[in-house]
């Protein structure tokens, strides 16, 4: 097990307070040495009152330094901790019946626990067959994950012990300009490491689940996977940095990387973290109990402002901005406006330790609820259900004015580039009528991995749609990966060969009556439509 001792917190503090100023210093002396001869003599007159910036002295340098030293020390602390893992599932095949190679993904790691548990995303690892994880100093292991998949947060087990950890920070302390340091495997380069700043604190973002990871556009989808709370950094990190740590000057995590807030997958300087509480406490559930159960209130929390909590001389606690009809809580009498203070023995200060107390309290318990309303203390007694992802239309991200499809979650280069672009189908132009005409997806047999990764039904017949090429006649249908086609005009599809037999011999201009199924958590939802090929 890793004994280092960590970057001590103080000298590099005081290392950083004055590498700003020394840098501003040193900068502002090169600037100076291109003035011309005119200027430089006009500065240097008796008579003027402008003046050269002097050189850095030695001292200055040496605090200059003394703050580069403190960088590399740290980034060479954290690094036999962080790994990289890759994941692989399943095989597919284009609407030709060609089969495509397997899918997957690459991101990163960091282990928390010196006999073999890792912390990653859940959108790294989650539904893939096999798991490798790839140490600093090059051993590899396969892995077995244990998932938290509404938290987007996973363990990787795997079989070593005596390894290096990284201990985590207490995010309740984090404040916003703290320096951060970024470490993981962008774009599969691993052992890479990037320095920012803590942007902001207690953001909140929405993004599609992976059943359909990109700008949804039917009028119900499978819920948004929420993050009710985030780091904000602009640290520089990539897709690859996904489940890696986000560690301060004294080597210790403040939170996960999990997604950028882009238009084009890569990074523009606002990056997002899972809180290293909130990520401690799913991790430590994971491994005591090997799963998450999740009980439900049937309520939305949300923080209180500043402003609010001064107003009513309270030192926290969760507002209720709205109640689900027939929910536990409607049941309880619970309303919106409520300020909930307390569930069962646990304070409430803030909406996540409301959500964190279903992970606490088993579905079928009942549990006391403390609460506000108009300045009166109630308490109710509410009985717990098991939690269901509810089904919601499309919205914009709570707390960010972008709408899903420019936050993306954090994929390997080349997974993102196959969900982006179709996959690895030819690049057809439908609209230049060259070739023959093809939907522009695509598909697989509803096997085990492409049901789990798509919400399908056991038993469920057709051929799955695993990718859509963007501008194709699908696209133009509102075809969407996971979708499962079950008819063609007359023609019952049972898997993927049977929709490559229904597409052959078509030209330009035909149409087909195409019957297609969507699935998600609770909902299924048939379409048919006349689909023209051009």
């Amino acid at each position: 097990m890793n004994t280092q001792t960590p970057p001590s917190n103080r000298s590099s503090w005081l290392w950083i307070t004055a590498g700003v100023a020394v840098g501003a210093n040193s900068t502002a002396g090169v600037l100076s040495a291109r003035v011309t001869g005119s200027a430089w003599a006009q500065s240097h007159s008796p008579t003027s009152s402008s003046r050269m910036i002097s050189q850095p002295s030695a001292e200055s340098l040496t605090e200059l330094h003394n703050l580069d030293t403190s960088f590399a020390n740290l980034a060479e602390f954290v690094g036999p901790a962080v790994v990289d893992i890759k994941a692989m599932s399943g095989r597919a095949q284009d609407e030709t019946g060609a089969r495509t190679p397997q899918r997957g993904s690459e991101g990163s790691g960091f282990i928390f626990r010196a006999d073999g548990y890792i912390i990653t995303n859940d959108h790294v690892v989650g539904d893939s067959k096999t798991v490798t994880v790839t140490l600093k100093d090059g051993r590899e292991f396969k892995g077995d994950v244990t998932r938290a998949q509404d938290s987007d947060l996973a363990i990787v087990k795997i079989q070593a012990s005596g390894l290096s950890t990284l201990a985590f920070a207490d995010t309740g302390k984090l404040r916003t300009g703290q320096l951060v340091m970024a470490c993981g495997a962008p774009f599969g380069m691993q052992q890479s490491v990037s320095f920012g700043h803590v942007s902001a604190l207690n953001r909140t973002s929405e993004v599609p689940t992976e059943s359909n990871p990109y700008a949804p556009s039917a009028s119900m989808q499978p819920a948004f996977r929420l993050y009710p709370v985030l780091i904000q950094t602009d640290t520089p990190i990539n897709m690859g940095n996904s489940g890696g740590p986000l560690v301060d000057v004294d080597g210790r995590v403040v939170g996960v990387n999990t997604l950028i807030y882009s238009s084009t997958g890569l990074n523009a300087g606002i990056g997002f973290a899972i809180p290293a509480n909130q990520v401690k406490f799913i991790a430590d559930q994971l491994v005591s109990k090997g799963k998450i159960s999740r009980a439900m209130l049937g309520l939305i929390p949300l923080d209180l402002k500043e402003y609010q909590l001064a107003e009513m001389k309270l030192a926290g606690g969760a507002l209720v901005d709205g109640v689900s009809p027939d929910s536990p809580a409607a049941k309880a009498g619970i309303k919106k406006g409520d300020i909930i203070v307390r569930i069962g023995n646990t304070p409430v200060k803030s909406q996540i330790d409301l959500r964190n107390s279903m992970l606490v309290n088993a579905a079928g318990s009942t549990v006391d609820v403390e609460l506000i309303r108009e300045k009166e203390h109630k308490t109710v007694s509410v009985k717990l259900v098991e939690y269901a992802q509810p089904m919601v239309a499309q919205q914009k991200p709570n707390g960010l004015s972008t709408p899903p499809e420019d936050l993306d979650l954090f994929r390997s280069f080349p997974e993102l580039r196959r969900r982006r672009n179709g996959g690895d189908l030819p690049n057809t132009d439908s609209k230049s009528h060259t070739g023959s005409p093809k939907l522009g997806v695509q598909t697989a047999d509803p096997a085990a991995d492409t049901r789990g990764e798509f919400s399908i039904p056991s038993g469920t017949s057709g051929a799955v749609i695993m990718t859509v090429e963007p501008g194709s006649v699908a696209d133009a249908n509102d075809i969407q990966p996971g979708d499962v086609i079950q008819s063609v005009g007359s023609q019952s599809i049972k898997n993927a060969q049977d929709l490559v037999a229904a597409l052959k011999g078509l030209k330009w201009g035909d149409s087909r009556h195409v019957k297609f199924t969507r699935f998600g958590k609770n909902t299924v939802m048939t379409q048919e439509r006349d689909i023209v090929f051009k």
